[in-house]
């Protein structure tokens, strides 16, 4: 993330950045949520870049750092909401207690999803190293991936239990929907390479954590421009949550391109 790279320079006291930023991120993530008869149904969701906005009812993102010489406490927010059709979501299985059940995409009339992440991070730092070459910064501290999805279908059937065929797994319509906070530890490094003789620099931050969810991770690297005013820059960053296959949040992927302007203060 552009706003945890520190100024290569160290400055003595108090000094404060702000950063707005925009993140054309493509979503891949697959949900189990609760259904009626006790079981769990699981929604995949896949909304590519280049169909992000359209798809978007709201987003948030804003990055802050606040250092004193070495020392420094960074926080990144993004909250993100989308409503997507069959075209980016679907259902793709029942479990009703007794095993797994493929639903078919020829079996799925119409499902509509709204899919609401909130992503957290909050962390101190330390600069291990500083100097006309550029910095590198430890962090430790932790993230929270908050998820609220909201599933809405209709089938050309109810999905019943084999051999039997006589225990509903799914009825044919209805709405599926959870929501879940959780918390994963992190640790990392973040920094930047300046470009000797010019303004522009390169950028770089990598965490990886685990917790409630056992394995996040988000790594950024792209090119920057330093003024006096603020640091702008561009470049690719990726975030990931894994965990396993009967957890509510079973994988939740974000990369694309973002771009940032971090004033200082």
């Amino acid at each position: 993330m552009p706003l945890f790279v520190a100024s290569s320079q160290l400055v003595p006291g108090w000094s404060f950045n702000l950063a707005p930023y925009g993140w054309m991120a493509s979503v891949k993530s697959t949900i189990n949520t609760p259904t009626r008869g006790g079981g769990v149904a699981t929604t995949d969701v896949y909304v590519p870049f280049k169909d992000l906005i359209r798809n978007l009812r709201f987003v948030g993102m804003l990055a802050g750092e606040a250092r004193y010489d070495r020392f420094s406490v960074v926080t990144d927010f993004m909250y993100m909401n989308l409503g997507v059709g069959m075209s980016a979501a679907h259902l793709s299985s029942v479990n009703p207690g007794s095993g797994r059940i493929t639903i078919p995409i020829q079996k799925q009339a119409s499902v509509s999803t709204g899919l609401g992440t909130t992503v957290w991070t909050l962390a101190g730092g330390y600069t291990l190293a500083a100097s006309g070459w550029g910095n590198i910064d430890a962090i430790a501290g932790a993230r929270l991936l908050a998820v609220n999805v909201t599933t809405s279908y209709d089938l050309t059937a109810d999905i019943t239990v084999p051999p039997a065929n006589n225990t509903i797994a799914l009825a044919r319509s209805g709405s599926l929907g959870v929501s879940v906070d959780k918390w994963d530890a992190i640790v990392g490094a973040k920094g930047r390479i300046d470009i000797p003789n010019s303004s522009f620099f390169v950028p770089f931050y990598f965490d990886v954590g685990t917790g409630d969810l056992p394995l996040t991770w988000q790594a950024f690297t792209g090119v920057g421009y330093h003024t006096s005013l603020a640091d702008y820059s561009i470049g690719y960053r990726y975030l990931a949550f894994e965990a396993s296959s009967n957890s509510t949040v079973k994988s939740l992927a974000m990369g694309g391109v973002m771009v940032a302007a971090s004033f200082h203060f």
